[in-house]
Order: structure tokens, then sequence, then C-alpha cells
């Protein structure tokens, strides 16, 4: 039994994405009929794995902290505690090796339809020069109500090896 199975079994719909990649390169990956939720089919993926939100027996989602400085006041600002849910003993974390940067998944709760998915972008200057950064996205759905993914470990991150 390998961990993609398990990951199947435990209800999660898979996306297969090739290794040293971070995105699905099959077109339609994001439509319902062409994730895997299969164990069988699961553990015989090889390369990257990716999470696909919506369709997973309870959807998922995923907050990805993009830039953990701006992230953290923009949270505190709305009563979140960042750090708490990042050393929550039941937070399930991806750690991609990429500094102050974090990423949590969470499964929606019950009877909750997936969720659109939220950008926040602040604007900073770089070199004298006003640039859009994001900081946080809340990842579920489209607007058209299609899947988004995260890639889930053992994947290896593209840029950091990790």
């Amino acid at each position: 039994m390998n961990v993609t199975s398990e990951y199947a079994r435990a209800g999660m719909a898979l996306v297969p994405i090739p290794q040293g990649q971070k995105r699905p390169v099959t077109k339609g990956w994001n439509k319902r009929k062409n994730v895997i939720t299969d164990p069988e089919q699961a553990s015989e993926l090889v390369g990257n794995i990716g999470l696909a939100h919506v369709y997973s027996t309870s959807p998922t989602m995923a907050l990805d902290l993009d830039d953990m400085a701006r992230a953290e006041p923009w949270l505190a600002a709305r009563g979140i505690d960042v750090n708490a849910l990042l050393e929550a003993d039941d937070a399930v974390q991806i750690v991609s090796g990429r500094v102050g940067r974090a990423k949590l998944l969470y499964r929606l709760p019950s009877g909750l339809a997936p969720l659109e998915s939220l950008t926040i972008k602040e604007t900073v200057l770089v070199n004298g020069e006003e640039r859009q950064v994001t900081v946080i996205e809340f990842r579920c759905a489209t607007r058209d109500g299609l899947t988004l993914q995260d890639v889930l470990p053992p994947s290896i991150h593209p840029d950091t090896g990790q």
C-alpha cells in the first residue's frame, strides 16, 4: 500500500501532475470525470499529485499563506491567530520549503458547498514601482464550480526540491 492509495481511501480526489511541476497539464484536469478517487488507480500514480478540493468526499480547501509577514496582520485584524492555526495539534500543513510561506488544509463542514476561491492582494513598492503581491489565497473552487488543486506530499516542489 502507498500514500496515494491511502489518500484515496481517506476520500481525497487526486490529480496527476508531472514530476518536477506543481500544476496539472492534462486538459480538463479540473473536471470531476478526470480526477482519481479509486485507491487502486491512485496507487499507480507516479510523479507529483494534487488534491482536487471540490471532488473529495468531503470537499477541502487550502489556506495558502503566500506572504506570512503580510498575512499575519491581515488575519489578526479579523481575529485569527495564524500561529495558533499552524501550531494546532490537528493542523494539516503542507511544507514546500519556501521561506515565509505556509499552507494549511481543511475539510469543509458537512453540508457546506465548495467555496469560490478568494485571493487577498496588497500593493507594495518594489524598486520604486507599485506591484500587487498575493498575501493569502483561500483555495477551493473556481467561480464555475470546478476544482482547484494543491500539491500533496510526497510530491517534490520544483523550486526547493523539498
